[in-house]
């Protein structure tokens, strides 16, 4: 019913730890697919290990370094399961998790309109919860949770596999970063997911990770964080956050000059009057707000 998706790259010290958590489910009747994003750690071998002792199917694939978003779509379409679980490579899951993720999703199989789950994530260390803990409710989406419901936090998120599949990261030449909000944001719009409040899935946030190191991968990869700003500003539910986004977004793309114009925005009358509003921002400088941390780099 499930495959267990992991990205990695060079994470060989850590993937053991990954599958420690996996070998150790009261449930094994599910798939662990692992995407190698180019690893140069040997990643190969330690993998082949795991699958001459491992209880349950495992299936690596390796592709040339692309970054998170191209191992995602390409896992999706190599995915044959009804279900699909994102578990990073530094993280790991609770003993029962694979269980009470699939009694969970057997009540989801045929509603049409939610699209998967949602839950916390906690901390490997204190096993507290890692922003604010999922509110009393049976269905949200991830945008009312975050902008609606004052939501924080790293989410466990598993999603029906026919529907991923029609919601795949775009992939942009050159750069290999994007936030996951694109494929989330759209997915919001259209469907709910159903919320739960078990401790299933712990984490551990690395010094050489995205999370710590999130202003390098944006000026690295500006087109990239333009479609998610983009996203941001069109799926917007609260009006407060759909005018700074888009305000963010253009600024963003004069900045880096990327092309951009209202005939590809989907709130085009938005984007229409705010547009003086950025040339105004750009003449008196006042996008320093939005630039003060890059602005050693930039």
């Amino acid at each position: 019913m499930i495959t267990v998706f992991t990205p990695t790259y060079n994470r060989k010290k850590l993937l053991e730890r990954c599958y420690i958590s996996l070998k150790s489910q009261t449930k094994k009747d599910f798939k662990w697919l692992i995407i190698d994003d180019g690893s140069t750690d040997n990643t190969k071998a330690l993998v082949e290990t795991f699958i001459r002792t491992s209880p349950f199917e495992i299936r690596y694939v390796y592709q040339e370094n692309g970054g998170k978003a191209r191992a995602h779509n390409r896992a999706v379409k190599e995915c044959d399961t009804e279900f699909f679980l994102i578990l990073d490579s530094d993280d790991c899951l609770s003993e029962n998790c694979i269980e009470i993720l699939e009694e969970k999703a057997k009540s989801i199989q045929n509603q049409e309109t939610v699209a998967g789950i949602l839950g916390n994530r906690f901390d490997l260390q204190t096993g507290k919860c890692i922003g604010t803990p999922v509110p009393n409710l049976i269905y949200s989406s991830g945008l009312e949770l975050y902008q609606k419901l004052n939501f924080t936090g790293d989410t466990l998120r598993l999603y029906k596999t026919d529907i991923l599949k029609k919601y795949l990261f775009p992939e942009v030449p050159s750069e290999n970063f994007i936030f996951e909000n694109v494929v989330f944001d759209r997915i919001d719009r259209d469907y709910k997911l159903l919320l739960v409040s078990d401790k299933l899935y712990y984490c551990e946030y690395q010094e050489q990770g995205y999370s710590s190191n999130i202003d390098k991968y944006l000026l690295k990869n500006p087109i990239g964080y333009s479609i998610s700003l983009k996203s941001s500003a069109e799926n917007a539910l609260v009006f407060r956050k759909k005018i700074n986004y888009t305000i963010l977004y253009m600024i963003w793309c004069k900045h880096f000059k990327i092309e951009h114009n209202f005939l590809n925005f989907k709130n085009k009358l938005l984007y229409i009057i705010l547009l003086p509003i950025v040339y105004i921002f750009d003449i008196i400088k006042y996008p320093d707000f939005f630039y003060k941390r890059f602005e050693k780099e930039v």
